[in-house]
């Protein structure tokens, strides 16, 4: 806007454009940060501290999506450097973590345990659906495409990038089959 002001009136009133810049500046940066970043796959997660830097849970790959990731937050630290002072706990089934005091779960396995976040990058049964508060499994992933979700209280909110992104006639709408699974089975 401070740009336009400049180019479009006379060159008494182009003062007003520092003012008119200066207010966008402050505003700029005070948007909300999500507290998790999903990849579209769900393989990467990120997880935001308690200092609001971003945490990368042990099994995570740098990758294109990890690097943007801490360019965006302002992170000087590579992927392989903030992997490796993770807070996250792994094993086996996935990895843990907490986000303002919730438990995330990126799970690798159906056994993995139930928290009130949970990511897989495999469908999850309705077990699981059940018992945790956020479910982002394969079939979101697919239909939706990457997503963040944001934390507030007892208040949790997950966007995707198909939520967020008008109407694009040439991107068809895709819509995923829900499979059965075995019961007992997550």
């Amino acid at each position: 806007l401070g740009g336009l002001w400049l180019c479009l009136w006379p060159a008494r009133w182009r003062a007003l454009d520092l003012v008119i810049a200066a207010v966008g500046l402050m505003v700029s940066g005070q948007g909300t940060r999500p507290d998790v970043l999903i990849e579209r796959d769900g393989r990467n997660v990120a997880l935001r501290t308690e200092v609001g830097t971003l945490a990368l849970p042990p099994a995570t790959r740098a990758n294109f999506s990890v690097d943007n990731w801490l360019l965006a937050d302002g992170e000087d630290r590579d992927a392989e450097e903030v992997t490796a002072n993770s807070p996250s706990r792994c094993d086996l089934l996935g990895c843990v973590g907490k986000v303002k005091g919730k438990t995330v779960a990126v799970v690798r396995h159906p056994a993995a345990r139930i928290a009130d976040i949970v990511i897989a990058p495999f469908s999850v049964g309705k077990g699981c659906e059940a018992a945790a508060r956020v479910v982002i499994d394969r079939r979101a992933l697919q239909a939706e495409g990457a997503h963040a979700i944001y934390i507030d209280g007892l208040s949790i909110r997950s966007e995707s990038v198909a939520a967020t992104r008008w109407r694009r006639h040439w991107v068809p709408d895709r819509q995923i089959a829900k499979p059965a699974l075995p019961s007992g089975r997550l």
